[in-house]
């Protein structure tokens, strides 16, 4: 009865509006111009509550939604203004909230943390958190944020990485000395097509990719900032046309027409060595081999995105 009390004394705030300037609906429950409070006679937002009460972990919150479905939180916003939009904005103090007081360096000001339910009991599996930063002061605000999570035959969640107060990212580190710092672990690159994009004082970017033989091979690519995404990524049968196969002194290439823009192709022996390399606009272009010695190669076409068109293998007599 009481749970059903509050519902009906909720709707009435909010749907029919018509309270005298402020009114006590019930016990600790109140409206105000049309403003809901709970805690509080005087709400400063359509919906206030306000407590006064310690919670500690395994209790629920303040709020708690329920049901045995989704249980989401939808925020919808209505703007001509860019920078409107639907917020969760947490805000943190010391002392209280009548009487706040200034945060200090490492206080949690907000999070998003997960529990899941396993062996009777919530367990916190992993979390989002934004504490106050360093250098704290009249007009300097900093603030950082930590991403933990709960690895397999642990039972507590560990710091993994974060991002710190001049936008360095960490991994594995809590003071993160470059834009990215690894401290523990390698970097690892799957796909044999992508690699290490590097800007030439010039202003010519470079990608790096790995030979079979253990040795870094760069070959030019349009700089990231430049590019356009406009050509697909599988290979496909048809899409270069190479010939005579095999050739004398001159390598005709032929791209199919689908594919537009500039183009980068690369020359490799069988050891991984780039032995030519050059672009072009054009779809229809001759590569001069005649410095080639006799031997196996691979010509490798990519799109000014850095993506592999086609390759072919030729031999050179």
């Amino acid at each position: 009865m009481k749970t059903r009390a509050y519902l009906i004394a909720f709707l009435l705030a909010f749907g029919s509006l018509t309270f005298a300037q402020s009114d006590t609906i019930s016990n600790n429950i109140y409206q105000y111009n049309g403003k809901f409070g709970i805690g509080t006679s005087f709400p400063d937002s359509r919906f206030t509550l306000i407590a006064n009460e310690e919670v500690m972990f395994p209790q629920f919150g303040i709020l708690s939604i329920r049901n045995n479905h989704y249980a989401t939180f939808d925020g919808y916003s209505a703007s001509n203004i860019h920078y409107v939009g639907s917020l969760l904005n947490g805000r943190r103090s010391r002392g209280t909230i009548d009487n706040p007081q200034d945060v200090i360096t490492g206080d949690r000001i907000s999070g998003i943390v997960s529990s899941m339910y396993y062996n009777n009991a919530f367990r916190f599996s992993s979390s989002i958190l934004f504490y106050a930063g360093r250098g704290l002061n009249y007009g300097s605000y900093p603030s950082y944020i930590v991403f933990r999570t709960t690895d397999r035959y642990e039972s507590e969640s560990s710091e993994r990485m974060r991002l710190a107060e001049n936008g360095n990212l960490g991994i594995g580190t809590a003071e993160p000395a470059a834009k990215l710092h690894i401290a523990d672990g390698d970097i690892y690159i799957e796909n044999i097509e992508r690699g290490i994009i590097m800007k030439s004082s010039g202003g010519q970017c470079w990608r790096g990719i790995m030979s079979d033989i253990g040795t870094l091979v760069f070959s030019p690519v349009d700089c990231p900032e430049t590019q356009v995404v406009s050509t697909p990524t599988q290979e496909e049968s048809g899409k270069l046309l190479v010939f005579p196969n095999p050739p004398t002194d001159k390598l005709n290439v032929v791209i199919k027409a689908e594919f537009q823009g500039r183009f980068y192709y690369t020359i490799q022996d069988i050891s991984g060595r780039v032995r030519e390399s050059s672009s072009t606009r054009s779809n229809e272009f001759v590569i001069d081999i005649n410095h080639l010695p006799a031997g196996s190669y691979v010509l490798s076409v990519k799109s000014s995105n850095g993506n592999l068109i086609s390759s072919e293998k030729f031999i050179r007599l």
